[in-house]
């Protein structure tokens, strides 16, 4: 069972969009959920090495490699950009991704981002390519 410690701070790092994919996966596996809150929220996310904005994009990064992870790419975006990362800083990453992972994925995700940015006014709905200063 996880500590009130652990599901507060998970809330406060990943907000409702985090809690929405941990609630989906409750009637399935309440252990799985569990580990979420502490391994995640517990321990890792805890850890002050890295910066939330670092190891956002360290995530971004790994889930974009990975390919197929749509839904969790759109949480950490939004983790990101509240973390203080740019639209630019997210968009170099995504385009390191396609060096290292693959184009094809890179593009899945700088779509997957592409919609976030609209959403949260970073970018107008229809524009390609951000400017140097978002």
């Amino acid at each position: 069972m996880p500590t009130e410690e652990h599901v507060q701070r998970f809330r406060e790092i990943f907000g409702e969009a985090g809690e929405a994919v941990l609630e989906r996966v409750r009637p399935l596996s309440p252990r799985l959920r569990e580990h979420v809150y502490d391994y995640i929220a517990g321990d890792l996310y805890a850890d002050p090495t890295l910066s939330g904005r670092t190891r956002e994009l360290v995530v971004i990064a790994t889930l974009a490699a990975q390919g197929g992870m749509g839904e969790q790419l759109a949480v950490h975006l939004h983790v990101a950009l509240d973390n203080g990362a740019t639209v630019a800083e997210i968009v170099a990453t995504l385009e390191t991704v396609g060096a290292y992972a693959g184009v094809p994925r890179a593009l899945n995700a700088m779509f997957t981002a592409a919609e976030i940015f609209v959403r949260r006014g970073h970018i107008p709905a229809g524009q390609a390519e951000p400017t140097a200063d978002m």
